[in-house]
């Protein structure tokens, strides 16, 4: 059964917090975060991370209910697995990672790119997104058309630390420092970065489709996409277009923890469960890997 404690972490001390708070949790004292033994047939409870944004990946209703794409995959996994029962608790993205590296999560739901780096650190599961990076600029921009990143030297953005998107404009500038981006770091949430944008604070956004979707494209703000070649960022910078959920090395029964949500999590990709979440909270958009990742 899937547990939600939420947890708010003050930015000077995220990371004192992520590893050693206990959750608070709304459904009792017997609701402990962390790996419970299965001996006895007693489920293993997963202590879940995540930042509540962006939508519609994670974030919480006007209820105070945490949902999103990624959320409710693992609710499906949950109904799958009668051995695991997952307890989510929401903190900062910097925390995420903290908790990871600190064996307080167990696993990490937040749209996370596996990439190179992140899997020297930590263990990942099969993919459930096959994302599409793109360019967001307004619609009377100087910018007209953008085939690389080279398009955009001189320009300013928002960079969040830890995203992969400013993880990419870092190596365009260490790749280029004569023509870099200027990177403005941020932690202004999605709706206020597109605000600004819109507005001229900036002259342009380095994100997802479907983000864009959720924070620019249908609210009235005068923004396009613009999207990236999927095969010059991965042959350029390495970029991984595929999420999946990240799981902490310093847990136990990790390796049987990632084998048994693969295996519901190919279950659901092939009775179209993941397909109808998708199209869900996608606005009918279906994000499912399609290649090999």
């Amino acid at each position: 059964m899937a547990r939600f404690a939420r947890s708010t972490l003050l930015l000077g001390a995220i990371a004192a917090v992520a590893m050693g708070a206990t959750a608070c949790s709304t459904g009792g004292a017997n609701e402990a975060a962390g790996n419970v033994s299965n001996e006895g047939g007693k489920e293993r409870t997963l202590l879940v991370a995540t930042g509540a944004s962006p939508k519609p990946y994670t974030f919480q209703d006007e209820a105070g209910n945490l949902t999103g794409y990624d959320i409710e995959i693992l609710k499906e996994i949950d109904k799958r697995l009668p051995d695991v029962a997952f307890e989510f608790q929401v903190a900062e993205f910097p925390a995420l990672f903290a908790g990871l590296d600190s064996g307080r999560f167990d696993l990490v739901a937040n749209n996370l790119s596996a990439t190179k780096e992140r899997k020297e650190k930590y263990d990942f599961s099969d993919p459930y997104i096959e994302a599409q990076f793109g360019i967001i600029l307004p619609k009377n921009s100087s910018v007209k058309d953008v085939k690389t990143l080279d398009d955009l030297a001189g320009k300013k953005t928002y960079g969040e630390p830890g995203l992969n998107f400013t993880r990419v404009l870092e190596e365009y500038n260490a790749q280029h420092p004569d023509k870099k981006i200027e990177i403005e770091y941020t932690e202004a949430d999605l709706q206020t970065q597109y605000k600004n944008l819109a507005t001229g604070g900036i002259d342009f956004l380095f994100n997802e489709r479907v983000v864009y979707n959720g924070y620019g494209g249908q609210k009235g703000l005068n923004l396009d996409f613009k999207p990236l070649d999927g095969g010059y960022l991965t042959k350029t910078f390495g970029t991984n277009l595929y999420s999946a959920y990240a799981f902490s090395k310093q847990k136990p029964d990790v390796e049987k923890n990632v084998q048994e949500i693969n295996g519901a999590l190919a279950e659901l990709k092939k009775d179209g469960t993941l397909k109808k979440l998708s199209e869900r909270f996608f606005d009918g958009v279906d994000v499912t890997p399609k290649t090999a990742g």
